[in-house]
């Protein structure tokens, strides 16, 4: 597994290209076993520190948070 932030959002960019589709990033999510939070147009992936923002269904932008 990733220990970096870098390398964590690195991963989930492979498994969610920019402007793919919620219900293919949460597949590739569940599939990669990936735990997160489906907040609607908002999912947050907390073990990797990363959340994924949605606009009309579209990914937009992966961005890493502190807890």
């Amino acid at each position: 597994m990733y220990h970096s932030a870098y390398a964590t959002i690195s991963q989930l960019k492979q498994l969610c290209p920019l402007h793919s589709s919620i219900a293919t990033c949460l597949n590739q999510l569940r599939h990669a076993n990936i735990q997160f939070l489906n907040l609607g147009s908002l999912i947050v992936c907390p073990q990797q520190r990363c959340a994924l923002f949605f606009y009309q269904r579209h990914l937009m932008e992966i961005q890493a948070f502190r807890i």
